[in-house]
């Protein structure tokens, strides 16, 4: 059983760590939820029915780890663009500051991630989550309605909500 979890933990670690990213807004508290949820999936292992797929059933630990982490801290982070996103990155007042060739287009790119971040953190929790999972992630609608613990037309509802506010908010 410990070779089990061991190889789906390998096989699913960086899709995990993608949507944790993306459910935050920041690397840190991805990089705690992740560990967290990959904590409670091995704990409780022995409830997890090999039958069914193991990404749904993760997720859905992930999302309540996470959901559990926004309960416990009240305050809530926003994404600045001059923070580094990672400590190998530079900030994009960095990278506008950079003299070598071809700044413009790597700022450019780097922009229009931190704009999607930080809209991503201005919608509801359920409607990001929808949206990370299904539109991000390409996780199957039933998948997502699933592991979000809802309905399909309860998903579909927030999924349009979360669209029609990423398309106000990054145009």
């Amino acid at each position: 059983m410990d070779a089990e979890i061991d190889r789906l933990i390998a096989l699913h670690a960086d899709k995990a760590y993608a949507v944790a990213l993306r459910m935050t807004g920041n690397s840190a508290d991805a990089g705690d939820v992740v560990q967290e949820a990959f904590l409670r999936a091995m704990r409780y292992f022995d409830k997890y029915d090999p039958t069914l797929p193991f990404e749904a059933w993760f997720n859905a630990i992930m999302r309540n780890v996470y959901l559990s982490s926004l309960r416990q801290t009240s305050s809530r982070r926003s994404v600045s663009l001059s923070a580094k996103v990672d400590e190998d990155s530079a900030s994009l007042e960095d990278a506008l500051a950079d003299a070598e060739p071809g700044p413009e287009r790597w700022a450019e790119a780097r922009d229009s991630s931190d704009h999607v971040r930080a809209a991503l953190t201005r919608l509801s929790e359920s409607q990001r989550m929808a949206v990370v999972m299904v539109d991000l992630e390409g996780a199957a609608r039933e998948e997502a309605a699933a592991a979000l613990g809802c309905s399909l037309a309860a998903l579909d509802v927030r999924l349009h909500r979360g669209r029609q506010k990423l398309k106000e908010l990054l145009s």
